[in-house]
């Protein structure tokens, strides 16, 4: 159960970042603004984590405590690589290496994130 709970967690990611995630909120991170859209974005995040915590009969508290971690680190990540790619034009070309650079530390961060969620939430 507690492996089915990770990959779940997971899953929320894969389906934020890439099944829900808007034609709007796309191009807002790429840039880091307008800020409207990436938070919508983390709170898409932050939703379904909240959804998969209370599915595995987390307390609710906990779900919205956590999911609002998710929310927020999902933002300062997000925006933090849209502001960097704005400023550092080799960061937004996909043909070089410091573009998937980024982009791998960006997803290594949100993964971290999610585990350390799922260890707090394990205990729970």
């Amino acid at each position: 159960m507690n492996t089915l709970f990770l990959i779940s967690l997971l899953i929320t990611h894969y389906l934020g970042d890439f099944q829900f995630a808007t034609p709007n909120m796309i191009a807002a991170k790429v840039r880091g603004k307008p800020l409207m859209p990436i938070l919508n974005h983390a709170g898409v995040h932050g939703t379904l984590m909240i959804l998969v915590l209370l599915a595995f009969g987390k307390p609710w508290q906990w779900a919205i405590a956590l999911g609002l971690i998710e929310f927020a680190t999902h933002f300062i990540i997000d925006l933090g690589k849209g502001l960097l790619t704005k400023n550092y034009p080799t960061l937004a070309d996909n043909t070089k290496k410091p573009f998937w650079q980024l982009y791998g530390l960006d997803q290594l961060l949100h993964l971290l994130v999610i585990v350390g969620i799922w260890h707090i939430a394990a205990g729970l």
